[in-house]
């Protein structure tokens, strides 16, 4: 890993620091595409990057700064010190092990400060041209499978009755079986977890759940406070579950974390790749780089389809059973796949995935009470799909809210 030396070195003219808070900083603000730190840095990763190579930023990118250069490379720089020093180790183990499942990594540039210590200042990987999240494209997919079925019949496998009007997309499996190669390489030296692990999963799980139903108001506060039982019901569920195993998971995976590109030998058109390692952006730094259960990362990513699901209906302006009948078909085929796939299967107990998703659609709905209230609606709509209701207090039912294309 080749390093810049120094409390403020000096990259392509402009002087490095790190605040009080911890802050990275180029010329006393946040580093921003053009001007020419990403390029440096870049340089120091790769060979024969011209001086002028092109810069253009992700606007995406929210934590860090994440510059595009040469129409190649990504350039992810760190917004707070150590930042990136997970996905770093992390991305690095995988392309040791050859993985086609994440962006090719070229390269980790470090900082090697005389009070902070060295950490990873930016990590450079391949840029993938046409990419979209999974925001979108998914959405788009889940859109288009309801649309095209006129009868609101089951998957369209084209072998005669009762086959719907068009076929589910494969990408669940496809997704699955990743995300099990990915779990094998960084599981490899998996430890066994602490005697407590199972009250713990089960402490942190009803804390997000007594955080969620606090934060609840207005008609989803009220349809969750109707389903708070079954949802701590699921939650109490990780009590009787045995320690097993962890290793350093990914984390935070969500089908925004999956990119679609454009990819003419592959079966239907596209490369699916797993991006940002940085781990749940709701724990502290701390809880970030603790080791956990695969079964976590399956949780995450089966709510996932869920959620895509609520996004799909806002897209179509209604409530849409059929939209749930998809997910409910993408997360027993990811699954399956997973299962199938993963050939340490000592790494996955599925005992802890109703516990995990529970836990994860309160951290959902949390966090879009703390940050982001236009976002409610979509866990909202997994809570009061997928949960029992007491009907303890009268509740309008879920219903998408206003959708609002995106101005060209």
């Amino acid at each position: 890993m080749n390093s810049f030396d120094g409390p403020h070195p000096v990259v392509d003219g402009r002087t490095m620091s790190v605040d009080g808070d911890g802050r990275v900083l180029v010329d006393g603000r946040r580093p921003e595409a053009g001007d020419g730190v990403a390029r440096a840095i870049a340089a120091l990763a790769v060979d024969g990057l011209a001086a002028d190579a092109p810069e253009r930023g992700i606007a995406v990118d929210q934590t860090n700064t994440s510059v595009i250069v040469d129409d190649r490379f990504v350039v992810k720089v760190v917004g707070r010190w150590a930042a990136a020093d997970r996905a770093g180790h992390l991305l690095e183990r995988l392309a040791a092990a050859g993985s086609d499942d994440v962006a090719r990594l070229h390269g980790r540039v470090g900082w090697r400060h005389p009070e902070l210590g060295e950490s990873t200042l930016a990590i450079v990987t391949e840029y993938l041209p046409g990419a979209e999240d999974g925001w979108t494209w998914a959405v788009d997919d889940v859109v288009a499978v309801v649309e095209g079925d006129g009868t609101g019949s089951v998957r369209g496998t084209g072998s005669g009755v009762g086959s719907a009007a068009r076929s589910d997309p494969t990408w669940p499996a496809a997704l699955g079986t990743k995300v099990a190669r990915i779990h094998d390489v960084l599981g490899a030296d998996a430890v066994p977890s602490g005697a407590d692990a199972a009250s713990a999963r089960r402490d942190r799980a009803a804390d997000a759940l007594a955080r969620a139903v606090a934060a609840g108001d207005g008609p989803t506060g009220t349809r969750l406070g109707n389903r708070r039982e079954a949802l701590a019901r699921d939650i109490r569920s990780l009590e009787g579950t045995s320690p097993g195993l962890e290793f350093p998971i990914h984390g935070d995976l969500h089908l925004g974390q999956v990119l679609a590109s454009p990819d003419a030998g592959a079966p239907d058109g596209r490369r699916y790749t797993v991006i940002d390692f940085d781990g749940d952006p709701q724990l502290d730094a701390t809880d970030r780089e603790r080791a956990d259960a695969a079964a976590r990362d399956v949780a995450h990513l089966l709510v996932s389809l869920d959620l895509v699901a609520a996004v799909a209906q806002k897209r179509l302006r209604r409530p849409d059973a059929r939209a749930w009948s998809w997910a409910d078909r993408a997360r027993a085929d990811l699954l399956a796949a997973y299962r199938a796939e993963l050939a340490r299967a000592e790494l996955f107990d599925p005992a802890l995935l109703p516990g995990f998703e529970a836990e994860q659609l309160a951290a959902e709905l949390h966090y879009a009470d703390r940050f982001l209230p236009p976002w409610r609606y979509a866990p909202d709509a997994a809570i009061t799909h997928r949960y029992a209701s007491t009907n303890e207090t009268p509740e309008d039912p879920w219903t998408p809210p206003p959708f609002e294309p995106t101005s060209t």
